[in-house]
Parts: C-alpha cells; sequence; structure tokens
C-alpha cells in the first residue's frame, strides 16, 4: 500500500468494525483518513486505536484522521486524560445476620439487621481506552447492628476495597451510562472491643456520568455487594466476658448489600 501514502481516503462508519479495520490500515499507511460522526468522543476512539491525530469540523460532524504532515484541518485533538478521582456521599442498605440461639435445635436462630446508613467512598481510575477504565474503589460506612431483643445496639463499620473497572455503555448522550464492578475484600469491624473479620467480596452496578466540562464530572451510581460468609461460625466476636457478639453467623452463604452513590470526578 506504499502507492496509497499522502492521499485521503473518506470512510463512512469508520469508526468501529470493518470501516475503523480500513480506516486504520489506510491511516497507516500514511493516507489522510475522513471519517462522518456524529460524537467528537466517538471520533477521539477512533484515533486512539488508529494511532493517528484526530480533529472536529462543522461542530464534530466530521473527523480527520491524519499523519502529522497533513494541516489542513484547523484544531489538532487534546491528548486523553489518563487519571480520575472521585469522592462520593453514600446511602448504604441492608444487610442480615443470624442470630445463632444456644438452644435452637433448627440451627436457624433469628434475624439481626444492619440500619440503614449514610457512608462514604473513594475511587481511583486509570485509562484503559475510550471507553472504559480500570478503579479502584473503597467505601467505609458506620452502621448500628440491632433487631432482637436482648442485643445492645452494637456499632459495626463495614469496609470494602475493591479493584475492577467501568464500561461505557454509550457515547452518545450527553448523560453517559456505564457499567462498574469489581472484586476485593469487605472488613467488619464491631464497635466495642472484638474481633475484624475480613471476607472475600464482589460488586455491580450501573452508572450515570455527567461530563461538566473535559476535566470535571458528576458522577451518579447504584452498586450491589455479595461477601462469601460462613454460616456455621461467627462472622466476627466480642472479647469481654458476655460474648454475645460471637453469636453472630451470616444468613446463608452471603451477606447482600446495596449503595447508592452520588459524587463528582475530576480527570488529569
Amino acid at each position: 500500500m506504499k502507492e496509497v501514502a499522502g492521499k485521503v481516503a473518506f470512510i463512512t462508519g469508520g469508526v468501529s468494525g470493518i470501516g475503523l479495520g480500513i480506516a486504520k490500515a489506510f491511516a497507516l499507511a500514511g493516507m489522510k483518513v475522513g471519517t462522518v460522526r456524529l460524537s467528537p468522543a466517538a471520533v477521539g476512539r477512533m484515533a486512539v486505536i488508529a494511532g493517528a491525530a484526530i480533529v472536529g469540523m462543522g461542530g464534530g460532524a466530521l473527523g480527520w484522521a491524519a499523519d502529522a504532515s497533513y494541516s489542513s484541518p484547523p484544531t489538532a485533538r487534546e491528548p486523553p486524560l489518563l487519571f480520575e478521582v472521585a469522592g462520593f456521599g453514600a446511602l448504604t442498605v441492608g444487610g442480615h445476620f443470624r442470630w445463632a440461639d444456644p438452644g435452637d435445635a433448627t440451627g436457624t436462630g433469628s434475624t439481626v439487621s444492619l440500619a440503614d446508613h449514610g457512608a462514604f467512598a473513594l475511587t481511583a481510575d486509570l485509562l484503559a481506552d475510550a471507553g472504559s477504565q480500570y478503579e479502584l474503589f473503597y467505601s467505609r460506612e458506620a452502621t448500628d447492628l440491632s433487631g432482637r431483643p436482648g442485643i445492645p445496639r452494637t456499632g459495626l463499620t463495614i469496609e470494602y476495597l475493591h479493584l475492577g473497572g467501568t464500561l461505557l455503555l454509550d457515547d452518545e448522550p450527553q448523560i453517559k451510562p456505564y457499567i462498574v464492578g469489581g472484586l476485593g475484600a469487605a472488613r467488619f469491624t464491631p464497635g466495642e472491643q472484638g474481633s475484624t473479620d475480613t471476607r472475600f467480596s464482589a460488586s455491580l452496578g450501573l452508572g450515570l456520568r455527567w461530563p461538566v466540562t473535559r476535566h470535571f464530572s458528576v458522577r451518579l451510581e447504584g452498586r450491589g455487594f455479595v461477601t462469601l460468609v460462613n454460616p456455621d461460625t461467627a462472622v466476627f466476636c466480642r472479647s469481654d466476658q458476655n460474648g454475645l457478639l460471637c453469636r453472630v453467623r451470616g444468613s446463608g452463604q452471603t451477606f447482600l448489600q446495596g449503595e447508592f452513590l452520588a459524587g463528582a470526578a475530576w480527570a488529569f
């Protein structure tokens, strides 16, 4: 394809599928490649994949992939922002344990629940490509364990630390939907003297991102958490003479919670 170097090609649908492959091959061969697309973000995705410079023309309706020597487009594409940090306020809901009664032959016991409570979360993201990010997620909720007569109201802190990512579902609308998920650990820390327990957990959710500026965006998310527990052993245990918290067991094989988050993100 050496004979096509320096020539111009216009490709409709050149930002995905076969059209993208053709555009990439032409750009790498030295051609000036034009593509029609309504979204500047989608044109930018072509640039990342093809390794070529992209600029927008006509309000973003026309994008050009060109080698460094092509100077017709008037504006150079800005480099991608690799990192993003975000802070969230959150409401955490759900979460049940089983209270193991010594005289209960069935082993079912009664239920103790966590109060729905406010929480906070932090994320650190690294750009993977134009539509996805790697993400480190941390969440902390300080709540209370109650629900059974005779059990003193006991503080409990639950923390999640997950490594995962986000995947953009559609880059066309102004408010952009995405999927988020991760794997990691959940830590249970009783408010009074007692043992801290750490278990494997996973999360999955949906989010909306509103890019206010190039660097600043608003994020809304809903996440579900599942933590693996052993129903035959205490989740955590208090070390005083009463030992009441040693009767708190998992309600089944999993501990489930949901979290609704709203926050702001800064990319750089």
